[in-house]
C-alpha cells in the first residue's frame, strides 16, 4: 500500500500544482486590471514551490517505483 502512496501522490501534487499555476495565469490574464497582478505572482509561487519540492517529489515517485517492483518480481 505505501508503494503506491508514494507513487501517486508525487504525481497528484504535482499535477495540482501545473493546472493551479495555470488557473492563476488565466485568471490574471483575462481582467486588464492592475487588481488582479497578484494572481499571475501568487502562480509563479506555486510554480517556484514545484521547483524547489521537485528532488522530494522525485525521490518519492522513485522510492514507490522501487517498491512497487520489488513486490512484484
Amino acid at each position: 500500500m505505501w508503494a503506491h502512496v508514494l507513487l501517486w501522490t508525487p504525481i497528484a501534487l504535482t499535477v495540482a500544482g501545473v493546472v493551479l499555476g495555470l488557473g492563476l495565469f488565466a485568471v490574471a490574464d483575462a481582467d486588464p486590471t492592475y487588481s488582479s497582478s497578484a494572481l499571475g505572482y501568487l502562480g509563479l509561487v506555486v510554480w517556484g514551490g514545484l521547483m524547489v519540492l521537485s528532488p522530494v517529489l522525485l525521490g518519492s515517485f522513485i522510492a514507490g517505483l522501487v517498491m512497487l517492483i520489488r513486490t512484484r518480481s
